[in-house]
C-alpha cells in the first residue's frame, strides 16, 4: 500500500470519528432551555461580578450598567480590576455606578504589576477573585468581560440553571458581532471548531468528563480555600 493510500485512508477515519462519534458537533443542535425556574426572593444568594479591564472606557460604562441593571432577586457586587489603564477606564466604571444610585456596589481594584508565569486577563481575574472572596463571600461568581452587555436576564437564568441543576459552574456566550466581511467569515468558522474541540452535547452531559465554557459570561461557585 503506497503512502498516499495510508494517508487517504487516515484521513478518511478522522473524518468518520468526527462525523460518527464526536457528539454530532456538526449539527450544532443543542439548546439552553427557553425557561428556567426562577428563584423566589428568600432564597436569591450573593453573586459578585469580576471584571478584568485595561484601557476600556469606551465600553465599559454600558458594562457595568447592564449589570447593575439586572433583573435578579439576589444582591450583585462588581469588583472591576483596572489593570493600569490609560484612558480613565476606572473612573467610566465609577460613573456608570453612581448614574443608576449604586456606588456602593461597586469595587474598582487597581491591578499590581503582572509577576512572572503570569498572562494579563488571568492575573487580573485572580486579583478579583481575591478580593470579592475576601470582602464579600459570594454564594457565586460571575467571570465576565469589561465590553459584554449583558441583557437583564442573564445573571438570574445563569444562577437559576446552576441552582436547580447543581451545577458548580454555568455559561453563556455573548452574542457576536457579525457585521463587516472578516467578521462573517471568521467567527461562524470559530464556533465551528469550538465545537470540534469541545461537543457541546458532551459538555452539557454531567456524567461527561468534558468541560467547556465561554470566558466571558460564567456563573461558579468557588471553592473556599483554594489558592
Amino acid at each position: 500500500m503506497s503512502i498516499g493510500t495510508l494517508l487517504a485512508a487516515l484521513s478518511l477515519a478522522i473524518w468518520a470519528y468526527l462525523l460518527l462519534a464526536r457528539g454530532d458537533f456538526w449539527r450544532a443542535a443543542e439548546r439552553d432551555p427557553p425557561i428556567v425556574p426562577m428563584l423566589p426572593d428568600s432564597s436569591a444568594p450573593t453573586v459578585t461580578a469580576v471584571i478584568p479591564a485595561r484601557d476600556e472606557a469606551d465600553v465599559v460604562g454600558r458594562a457595568i450598567s447592564s449589570l447593575l441593571a439586572q433583573d435578579f432577586a439576589g444582591r450583585l457586587d462588581i469588583v472591576l480590576v483596572d489593570d493600569q489603564s490609560s484612558d480613565g477606564t476606572a473612573e467610566t466604571a465609577r460613573r456608570a455606578a453612581t448614574a443608576l444610585g449604586a456606588s456602593g456596589r461597586l469595587t474598582v481594584l487597581a491591578g499590581r504589576p503582572l509577576p512572572a508565569g503570569w498572562t494579563g486577563k488571568l492575573w487580573a481575574v485572580k486579583q478579583g477573585i481575591a478580593v470579592a472572596e475576601a470582602k464579600l463571600a459570594p454564594k457565586y461568581l460571575m467571570l465576565t468581560d469589561a465590553d459584554i452587555v449583558h441583557a437583564p436576564d442573564t445573571l438570574s437564568w445563569l444562577v437559576a440553571h446552576a441552582e436547580a441543576h447543581g451545577l458548580v459552574l454555568a455559561s453563556l456566550t455573548a452574542r457576536w458581532r457579525c457585521e463587516n466581511l472578516a467578521e462573517r467569515v471568521h467567527i461562524p468558522a470559530f464556533i465551528f471548531f469550538f465545537q470540534m474541540l469541545y461537543p457541546f452535547a458532551w459538555v452539557n452531559r454531567p456524567d461527561h468528563p468534558m468541560a467547556g465554557a465561554a470566558g466571558g459570561c460564567m456563573a461558579a461557585r468557588p471553592v473556599r480555600g483554594a489558592t
